[in-house]
């Protein structure tokens, strides 16, 4: 079956880039690589639904409500470029925290 080697296929290719030791980002990537049953150490990849979760909540922010709050675009999230706006997330995590305001946005975007 043709969708059984596109898992396939993936599987090796991100087996490949893990055992380069490339860092992957991607929201809500351990539940992508939990469906491809494939085990990364944590310090291999980023989940942006992590970084942008509220505290002591179990939800997860799509990037539908992330981006407009976040990022400056005009585009929305869809399959085709979520890991575009995944990795500009990560981005906009590490500006935030170099300048002590991740605290006060994750507030304020969950005040909303």
């Amino acid at each position: 079956p043709e969708g059984l080697q596109n898992i396939k296929l993936l599987y090796f290719k991100i087996k490949c880039l893990v055992d380069r030791g490339i860092i992957l980002v991607g929201h809500s990537i351990t539940k992508q690589l939990k469906y491809l049953n494939i085990h990364i150490p944590a310090q291999q990849y980023i989940d942006t639904a992590d970084l942008y979760r509220p505290h002591h909540s179990g939800v997860v922010p799509p990037l539908q409500f992330l981006c407009p709050r976040l990022l400056t675009t005009d585009h929305i999230p869809g399959a085709h470029n979520d890991a575009v706006f995944s990795l500009q997330l990560y981005e906009k995590y590490l500006e935030l925290k170099r300048a002590g305001q991740y605290e006060k946005t994750l507030k304020a975007i969950h005040s909303e």
